[in-house]
């Protein structure tokens, strides 16, 4: 279950990498598709797929209009879709305010939550009849968070990077490449951030030392796209054959919006 109209959107994406919620949303499939696996073994039944709720209980003007959660959630969605495109069954939606409901109700019918999931195994507090030790939540079972994520837990995007080598506008429609050559076992560490939105990211190899364009070169860390205007993000990876090497600031799918770019590239001999 995921509790969205509980969380703080803007306040997260104020305070972790997005990659981080993306990370952690994904490593909550992981762990549902080991439950599936865990419970064919316990009975002898294929469990295949499964089922995401979503509360939007609470759901307010900020989750629609925080830019950021939108292209950080869209992302997770065409990751979701890319690697696990047989996990999901069904998503059911509880709790929606009235503004949703109008939504869906022009594709579907609303159901009812005893049409797909136990009543005697579901928590009461979401039209279910399980309640633990009085509390009608069962928190043991799903995580309800701490409430608002309090300021001072914000990274202030003017300060986040104080310190960068290289400054450049990614203009729409275009990208920003960068060429580095290295010996085998050199670590390519990277920091980049935006001044508005997402930009496309991903680093290619060249087998040939020849090829022109990216289609060519094999990647070595996968292309996406990341909300970076708030908190930078940050990665690296190790480079086992020495060779060229392409860095990809992709800003080619915008059409009218112009990125500027602040980055940090270093290389280290291990």
């Amino acid at each position: 279950m995921s509790l969205l109209g509980n969380m703080d959107v803007e306040g997260m994406l104020k305070s972790v990498q997005s990659s981080d919620y993306i990370k952690y949303s994904l490593a909550a499939i992981e762990r549902g598709i080991r439950l599936c696996s865990d419970k064919s073994k316990e009975t002898g039944h294929a469990f295949e797929q499964m089922m995401i709720v979503f509360d939007l209980d609470h759901i307010s003007s900020a989750h629609y209009s925080c830019k950021a959660f939108a292209s950080s959630f869209t992302t997770l969605i065409l990751l979701f879709q890319e690697h696990y495109p047989l996990v999901l069954k069904k998503i059911l939606i509880i709790r929606a305010p009235e503004m949703a409901r109008v939504a869906f109700n022009t594709m579907t019918a609303f159901l009812t939550l005893k049409q797909y999931v136990e009543l005697d195994s579901w928590p009461v507090h979401w039209g279910g009849k399980l309640c633990e030790n009085g509390d009608p939540k069962c928190p043991s079972k799903i995580r309800y968070g701490l409430g608002p994520i309090p300021d001072t837990y914000y990274i202030d995007p003017d300060d986040a990077m104080p310190d960068y080598d290289q400054l450049t506008t990614v203009y729409a429609g275009e990208k920003h490449l960068i060429e580095i050559k290295v010996e085998a076992n050199t670590r390519i560490s990277w920091q980049y951030m935006t001044s508005e939105e997402d930009i496309g990211f991903g680093i290619h190899f060249d087998k040939t030392s020849k090829a022109n364009n990216l289609i060519e070169m094999e990647t070595v860390f996968p292309y996406i796209r990341l909300e970076c205007s708030q908190v930078p993000i940050s990665g690296s990876i190790l480079c086992e054959k020495a060779g060229r090497y392409i860095i990809e600031f992709d800003n080619y799918y915008s059409w009218f919006s112009a990125k500027q770019l602040r980055y940090n590239i270093e290389i280290d001999q291990l």
